[in-house]
């Protein structure tokens, strides 16, 4: 998906500095009827799209998790915990994409952050 498919559909965005020219950020966006406060996205002029991150409200984190139980089956998941900083990860590779959500906790502040990129490997392979 070109950069100018994926400004139609998430809205205004702008690089993220002038560094990463190929990263873009658009705030205020929907995924389907569910509010997220940021989208952070990376375009490869001959690829396209190639990575997706939205960052949700930690109070959508369970419709989200159970949209893609129910899409994409049981996830891979994960814990890791380290003095003031604890993350939850949960990982889906549906043969085209590679789905993490991961829900942190760093020093009292939450986040929930879902991110989709291409999967360099096909479950069926293994």
């Amino acid at each position: 998906m070109p950069l100018e498919q994926v400004t139609n559909h998430l809205g205004e965005s702008q690089p993220i500095d002038k560094e990463q020219t190929r990263r873009f950020i658009a705030r205020n966006v929907l995924l389907d009827r569910l509010p997220a406060s940021r989208a952070t996205f990376d375009v490869d002029p001959d690829q396209g799209l190639t990575n997706l991150a939205y960052e949700f409200a930690i109070d959508d984190m369970t419709e989200v998790l159970a949209g893609l139980r129910a899409r994409h089956g049981q996830p891979l998941s994960t814990n890791l915990e380290h003095r003031s900083h604890n993350e939850q990860i949960w990982v889906w590779n549906t043969g085209e994409d590679l789905i993490t959500a991961v829900k942190q906790d760093f020093a009292g502040q939450q986040s929930f952050l879902l991110s989709y990129r291409p999967s360099r490997l096909r479950p069926e392979t293994l």
